[in-house]
């Protein structure tokens, strides 16, 4: 009997502990100042402003440079070996355009290299419906997985997840909607996940583009609950953004 309640108590503590790893580290882009935990690299001709403001990210780029660089504007964060099999990253996002010309932004996934990467992105071509773009950097050479479009415009809700090799996208319109599977399909991508990123995979259509990025949240193993409450952003506030701009 002993033994048996043992057994019972460790099996217990065991999937308490396995329960209680996984957490999601969540951003919601409050005050001025970033949190420590996120790093900046811009483009080589380091020409990329930032700034937290007005409860959001606030990343501007002025365009004129391909998706093969490796040097692009990112804010960074690096996760934990134990999250890097399977992790979600999501966030909220818009621009300034709502359709930027020749332009993809959005959620990264990356490798130790700069250009060996998963992404969800949205964007598109000029004067295209609003898109979102799924696919890979692997080892410097583009896999492309699709462009479906959304039927809506920004802001956006991406959602990227990693399940041990496997990667979809997702997106919604709002909280209450359902995701749907971009491009109805998943794609195949073997590395080890060390950092996710929000930024630019291009903008070659020389047109000034602002990422603006409501909150990102990062679910993984071993993440840990960032202590930064969010003070209730509305869709008022994209409202006033849009007209202040």
């Amino acid at each position: 009997m002993r033994k048996s309640m043992i057994c019972i108590i460790s099996i217990l503590m065991v999937g308490f502990a396995g329960a209680v790893s996984a957490a999601v580290w969540t951003d919601p882009f409050d005050g001025t100042e970033l949190v420590a935990d996120w790093k900046f690299r811009d483009h080589n001709n380091k020409q990329t402003e930032y700034e937290v403001k007005d409860g959001f990210l606030q990343m501007t780029n002025p365009g004129n440079w391909g998706h093969t660089t490796p040097d692009k504007p990112m804010l960074e964060r690096d996760i934990p070996k134990s999250a890097a099999e399977n992790l979600t990253v999501s966030g909220i996002f818009t621009s300034d355009p709502d359709k930027p010309a020749d332009a993809w932004l959005g959620i990264f996934i990356y490798s130790d290299d700069n250009l060996n990467y998963a992404c969800f992105l949205f964007g598109g071509e000029a004067n295209q419906p609003q898109k979102t773009l799924i696919g890979s950097m692997v080892k410097a050479n583009w896999q492309d997985k699709g462009h479906p479009q959304t039927g809506f415009d920004v802001p956006l809700h991406l959602k990227i997840v990693k399940e041990d090799d496997v990667f979809a996208g997702y997106y919604r319109e709002s909280e209450k909607d359902e995701w749907t599977l971009a491009g109805e399909k998943t794609w195949n991508h073997k590395f080890d996940a060390e950092r996710v990123g929000i930024g630019f995979m291009n903008n070659w259509g020389g047109q000034t583009v602002t990422l603006l990025v409501d909150t990102l949240s990062v679910e993984g193993e071993g993440i840990e609950p960032l202590a930064v409450a969010p003070e209730g952003k509305s869709a008022t506030t994209w409202g006033y953004l849009k007209m202040r701009q």
